[in-house]
C-alpha cells in the first residue's frame, strides 16, 4: 500500500517512524495493520497573532498540531505555541484530545514535564495551547553512541517524569528520542524534559475511546509488544519505550530491524536474543545493557514494576552522573602549520521533522601525528569518505588526516584527504555546521566491509544540509 506517512510503498505491517492509530479492525489478522491517516497538511501561520502571542517561527509539526515560537506581544517573553491542525479541529473528539493534552500535564506539574500556561481558541477558530519555550536538543539529534553516563543521567530524570506521570494514572504511549529534551545551562548538569502527551490515556477513563476495542496509539518503532496488539496498556509500555530509546542512543541502531518490527514482536516463537549494548559498544557498563534489556522485556511482567525501579537501576549501573555542562571541545592540532581548530560539540542538523534522523559516527584525530587525540562527529557517511564537523581555520585542502572512525560499536584506522570546506557564512545560510568533505586514501579491506554493513540506506533530500554536504562529498 501507499503510505502516506513516508510517501513510499510498503505493505501496512511494515512500520514507518509516523505516529499512528489502529482501529480494532486491523487487528483480526495475526499481525495487526495499522492505518496510516496520512501526514496532515500544515498550515504555515507564521506572522499570524493568536490572542497576546504572535508566532514567528515554525518548531515541528507532528499528527495533532503544529508548534511555533511565539512573542508574547504585551511583555515580549517567548513562548512555544501548538495549534491543533485545522482540518482535524472539526472533529469534536480530537478536539477533546488536544484539550485533554494540557490538562494532563498540568494535572501532573512536574519538574521534568514542560509546562503549559494557557489554552485557547482564536476568533477564526483556531485551536491552541501555550507551552514553556525551551532551549535544548531533542534526544534524537544528539550523536550516537552516547556516553553511558550521560544516557543514564537523562534517562532517570525521564523515569522520574514517568514516575509521576503513572502515579497520576496516566500513561504517555509515545515516548521516543524526539520527545524528550536534553536542556544545558551554565553550571548545571544537563536536564532533561519530556514533551508531547497528544496520545497520553487515563488508565481510569471510561470514556468511547477505552470502549474502542484494539485501539493502538504510538510511533511504532518503539511500541510494547501489548500496545502493537491492541491489548489494555500501563506504565510498562511506557518503560519499554524508553528501553528503545536507550538502546537506540547507545548503539546507534533499534533493538529490531524495522521492516521486521511487527511480526517479531507479535509472533507466537520465542524472539531471537537481543544483542546486549556492551556486545555492540565496548564501553557500555554490561549492568547498564542488563538494565535496558530487562526493560525490552516482551512480557511486561519481566519489566521493572515502576519507573522509580528502573531509576535506580540505571544510575546503579553506571559509575558517576555527568558533569555540569562539559568544557569547551579541545582543539584539533592541524597539520601544516595550522593549530587550535575548534570542533563542534553538536552534530550537524538532522532533516526537518524526521523522528529518526540518520545517525553521525564520531571518529578520534590524532593531533599532528601524536598520541594526544580529540572526538569529532562526522555525517554523510559513504564508501568514498565523510563529512567532518569543525570549525575554522580548517587545514588546507588535499591534507592528509589520520583518525579512528567508529561504526557500530567497532573501531577501524583511517586516512583521508581534505577536498571540500563548507565555511562558517556558508554553514549559516545552509543551517548546518561548518566542516570539511574527507576522501578516503586506500581504504583497507576492513573498513570497506564495515561501511557495507553500517552505512544506512541514502535517502534522497531536498533540505539544504543535505544538498551541501553531498556537495561538499562531490569529489568522493
Amino acid at each position: 500500500m501507499h503510505c502516506e506517512h513516508c510517501s513510499s510503498e510498503h505493505p501496512a505491517s511494515l512500520p514507518c517512524d509516523q505516529q499512528v492509530t489502529c482501529s480494532g479492525s486491523e487487528l483480526a489478522s495475526p499481525v495487526p495493520r495499522p492505518v496510516f491517516a496520512g501526514r496532515p497538511p500544515v498550515v504555515d501561520l507564521r506572522g499570524h497573532t493568536l490572542g497576546h502571542y504572535r508566532l514567528t517561527r515554525l518548531l515541528g509539526s507532528g499528527g495533532m498540531g503544529t508548534v511555533y515560537l511565539a512573542e508574547q506581544t504585551l511583555i515580549g517573553a517567548r513562548v512555544a505555541v501548538k495549534v491543533l491542525h485545522p482540518h482535524l479541529a472539526r472533529d469534536a473528539r480530537l478536539r477533546a484530545r488536544f484539550y485533554a493534552e494540557a490538562r494532563t500535564v498540568n494535572l501532573i506539574g512536574h519538574p521534568n514535564i514542560v509546562r503549559i500556561f494557557d489554552i485557547n481558541e482564536s476568533e477564526d477558530g483556531l485551536h491552541y495551547f501555550v507551552m514553556e519555550y525551551l532551549e535544548g536538543q531533542p534526544l534524537s539529534r544528539l550523536p550516537r553512541p552516547m556516553e553511558p553516563g550521560l544516557l543514564a543521567w537523562l534517562l532517570a530524570q525521564a523515569c522520574d517524569a514517568l514516575e509521576a506521570v503513572h502515579r497520576s494514572g496516566v500513561v504517555h504511549r509515545d515516548l521516543k528520542p524526539d520527545n524528550l529534551l536534553m536542556v544545558e545551562r551554565p553550571g548545571e548538569r544537563p536536564a532533561l524534559k519530556v514533551l508531547d502527551f497528544g496520545v497520553a490515556k487515563a488508565l481510569r477513563d471510561t470514556g468511547q475511546e477505552q470502549t474502542m476495542a484494539g485501539q493502538v496509539f504510538g510511533t511504532p518503532a518503539y511500541m510494547a509488544p501489548e500496545q502493537w496488539s491492541g491489548q489494555p496498556v500501563d506504565g510498562r509500555s511506557d518503560l519499554y519505550a524508553l528501553g528503545v530509546t536507550g538502546y537506540l542512543l547507545l548503539t546507534g541502531q533499534l533493538p529490531y530491524p524495522r521492516g521486521q518490527l511487527a511480526e517479531l514482536v507479535l509472533s507466537p516463537e520465542p524472539l531471537p536474543p537481543l544483542r546486549p549494548p556492551h556486545t555492540l559498544v565496548p564501553t557500555v557498563p554490561e549492568a547498564l545493557s542488563q538494565t535496558l534489556l530487562r526493560a525490552l522485556a516482551r512480557n511486561p511482567a519481566e519489566r521493572f514494576t515502576t519507573a522509580l525501579d528502573f531509576k535506580r537501576a540505571l544510575l546503579a549501573a553506571v559509575r558517576s552522573a555527568p558533569a555540569s555542562r562539559p568544557p569547551p571541545p579541545r582543539a584539533v592540532q592541524r597539520p601544516r602549520g595550522l593549530v587550535n581548530t575548534p570542533i563542534p560539540a553538536a552534530p550537524p542538523r538532522p532533516e526537518p521533522n524526521d523522528p529518526t534522523p540518520l545517525p553521525t559516527w564520531t571518529a578520534r584525530v590524532r593531533r599532528g601525528g601524536g598520541a594526544d587525540s580529540v572526538v569529532v562527529h562526522c555525517s554523510e557517511l559513504s564508501r568514498g569518505g565523510l563529512f567532518m564537523c569543525c570549525a575554522e581555520p580548517f587545514p588546507p585542502l588535499f591534507t592528509r588526516l589520520e583518525f579512528t572512525l567508529q561504526l557500530g560499536g567497532e573501531e577501524v584506522e583511517c586516512v583521508a584527504e581534505v577536498v571540500r570546506h563548507v565555511d562558517s557564512a556558508q554553514a549559516h545560510t545552509w543551517h548546518m555546521y561548518p566542516g570539511v568533505g574527507l576522501q578516503f586514501i586506500n581504504p583497507s579491506a576492513r573498513l570497506r566491509d564495515m561501511l557495507m554493513r553500517v552505512r544506512p540506506a541514502r535517502r534522497p533530500s531536498a533540505t539544504p544540509h543535505s544538498i551541501l554536504a553531498q556537495e561538499a562529498l562531490a569529489h568522493l
